[in-house]
Parts: C-alpha cells; structure tokens; sequence
C-alpha cells in the first residue's frame, strides 16, 4: 500500500490543486457582473441580465465537463493516463489565463471561453479514479478513492475562502478580480511540473483500448451499462449526487430568507458541511472497510443520508443538527459506489466508464442548479423534500439490488 501511496501522491496533490484553482475564482465572478469598475457589462444592463449571466458563467464549466468526461476518459484508455492528464492541465491553465486578459481588455467572450477551458480541464478528476483502478487491488481501491474525495472536498471549503480574501483590495492594496486568476494560473503550471516528472504512467500500452469514436462515446452508455451490468449502481449515483446537490446547491438561499442568516454564518455553514465530509473519508471511511464491505458500507450510508435529509425537510429550522449526518455520509456512499462500478468493470474500459460516471454527476448538479431557485419560490422547504425523494429511491434501488 505504502508503495501505491507514493506513486498515487502526485495525483492526489494534482487532484486537490485543480480543484482548488477551480473553486477559488468563484467569488469573483460575482464581482465581474456586479461591479461596474470592470466594465464587462454596459451600466444600463439590467440585474436580471446580470443574474442570468452569472448563472450562465458558472455553469458554463460544468456543461464542458459533463460532455468532455467520456471523450477524455476514452482517451486516457488510448493514450494513457499521464498525456491526458497533462492536456487537461493546458486546458486549464488556458481557462485561467483568458479571464485575466479579458478583465484587463473589458472583453466578456475571454471570460467566457476561459471558463468553457477550466471545465474541460476538470475532466482530469475521471482520469485520476481510472488511474487508482489500474494500480490498486478491490481492497485497496476503495481507501485510495475515498483519499480522491477528500482532496476534491477539501477546496470547496478553502477555495471560495482563498478567493474572497485574494479579490479584496481592503486587505492589499493591488488585490483585484484578476489575482485569484493569476494564483490559479501558478497553481496549475505547479500541477504541469508535478505530472510531467513525478507521475508514472499506470497503463501499459498491452492494457489500452482502441479510441472510441464519437458515436460509440455519445451512444455508448446503454453498451456499457449492458456489458458491465452497472444500471442499478449508475441510478443508485445519479440519486445519491441529485439528493446531495440539491440540498448543497439550495440550503445557502433558504437559510438567508428563512433564517435571515449573513454572508458569514452562510461560509461558516458550509464549512461546518465539508469539515464533516473531510472527517468522514479521512477518518470513518478507513475503519469502515477494515470491518465492512463496500456493498453494505454504501447501502448503510444512503439510509442515513435519507434518514438526515428528511429530518432536515421536516424540522427545517435546525439544520446544523443534521446536515453532519448528511455530509459524512454523502462522502462514504459516494466512494462506496465508485469502488462498486469500477469492481465491476474491465481494465481496459476504466477511464471510458469514470467518465460517465463524471457526466452524471455533472448532469445532477446542473440540474439542480438551475431548479433551486424557482422551486424555493413555490415553497420554501420543497427542495429539501425533492432532495430527500432523491435518496429514497436511491434507497430503495439499493434494497432491491441487495437481494439479486
């Protein structure tokens, strides 16, 4: 295991540093559309264009990368781990580096672009959970993922933090929109150096597959899911990523207007969430499948994420009571499942299905992303019930698997 860990740390250091890059420019893109000093938007532009815009840019990454995922995932079958991964990282480093050359020349398509890039470089995450299935055995798999998870949930708390302190000029005086870009830019040329010279390739050229073509990449989820007899667990997925992002994507705004929480009790919240989520696959997850198998170690966690998600819709006023037992485990289900299809999947075809397994996770956080909004508006408490339906199919998909 010691010998896997060292070959696997600079994906994991990649895995955390990317995320991070990725998550820390969020706050400023706030910043773009709402403050006229950076003139990306005419003063006349109404604050109705202005949200669309924002929610528009911010999903715009995540629409690229729900498509990239299969495309770069059947590519790193092909080509290897290492070259995909260090083409992701160009991406990203040129979806950094366009948003700062458009803030400077007042050029919103920069930006734009620049965020398309960054989305399409996200789709190293898929890589890297291929590349832990080349290397690790079943009972090594599941520890190396859920170190995955961890180094992907930690800058969702950091990132955002980093992000407001870097745009502020209050704190230094030549903080501005642009440094937050400038930081990701180094951090992914960082990422670059690490990949090139310290990451071995995982596959051997006797394990790549032929690339798919597009057809067969677009078209080809239902060949999979027949192949590999993956349906359940795939639905079981989507459930489990639509229940969890509707609550995280939706939460900030019910306890803003039902709570009247401030911008500070709302970073303190979502820290609260992914300090517990962090613990979760740092420390629960290890014990767990020392004793458990992963099949009842992520049949047991989707129970207690329904069981606190349907606490947190029927007693809405005391989320932090329950929103641990949702963060914890979200994370260990999570990992559970991953380690689940990618036992069930050949060697060769592990970058093409962590793919597709990227794309609907992709698929449910945009969903969600886009719904959260007007269903609050038609009751307040009704994106916790959707999120908590989510699961109970996801439950009960679980259950009906058990006993084939």
């Amino acid at each position: 295991m010691l010998k896997h860990f060292r070959r696997l740390f600079p994906l994991l250091l990649l895995i955390f540093i990317d995320s991070f890059s990725y998550f820390v420019v969020i706050p400023v893109l706030l910043e773009l559309f709402f403050n006229a000093h950076y003139g990306l938007l005419p003063n006349r532009t109404s604050l109705a264009t202005r949200d669309f815009l924002t929610g528009f840019t911010i999903s715009l990454s995540t629409i690229a990368a729900l498509i990239a995922a299969p495309f770069v995932g059947s590519f790193s079958d092909k080509y290897g781990r290492k070259k995909t991964l260090l083409f992701c990282l160009v991406a990203m480093t040129l979806g950094f580096l366009l948003p700062i050359i458009g803030i400077l020349k007042k050029n919103l398509l920069l930006v734009l672009l620049g965020r398309l890039l960054s989305g399409i470089g996200s789709s190293s995450q898929p890589v890297a959970q291929a590349a832990v299935a080349d290397l690790c055995q079943q009972d090594e798999k599941a520890l190396f993922l859920s170190f995955i998870a961890l180094m992907m949930t930690l800058p969702i708390m950091l990132g955002p933090l980093a992000g407001g302190y870097l745009s502020d000029n209050h704190l230094v005086s030549w903080f501005n929109a642009t440094t937050p870009y400038c930081l990701a830019v180094i951090i992914s040329i960082i990422s670059f150096i690490i990949i090139l010279f310290y990451f071995k390739e995982t596959i051997g050229t006797e394990m790549r597959t032929q690339m798919l073509s597009m057809r067969e990449i677009i078209f080809g989820l239902k060949k999979a899911i027949k192949t590999y007899r993956i349906g359940g667990l795939l639905l079981i997925f989507f459930c489990l990523e639509l229940g969890w992002s509707q609550y995280y994507q939706t939460i900030a705004l019910f306890l803003t207007q039902q709570c009247q929480y401030s911008v500070q009790q709302i970073s303190l919240f979502n820290a609260y969430m992914g300090i517990f989520m962090s613990l979760g696959l740092l420390c629960l997850y290890p014990v767990l499948i020392k004793y458990f198998n992963v099949k009842k170690i992520m049949r047991t966690s989707v129970f207690w994420v329904l069981f606190a998600l349907l606490a947190c819709a029927l007693l809405p006023k005391y989320q932090w009571f329950f929103v641990w037992v949702v963060a914890i485990f979200t994370g260990t289900a999570y990992v559970s499942l991953l380690t689940m299809i990618s036992n069930q999947v050949a060697k060769q075809h592990q970058g093409w299905i962590m793919g597709y397994l990227s794309t609907v996770l992709f698929s449910a956080w945009m969903i969600t992303g886009l719904n959260g909004g007007w269903l609050i508006a038609v009751h307040p408490t009704l994106p916790l019930w959707i999120a908590a339906g989510a699961l109970l199919i996801g439950w009960g998909a679980s259950l009906k698997r058990s006993k084939l």
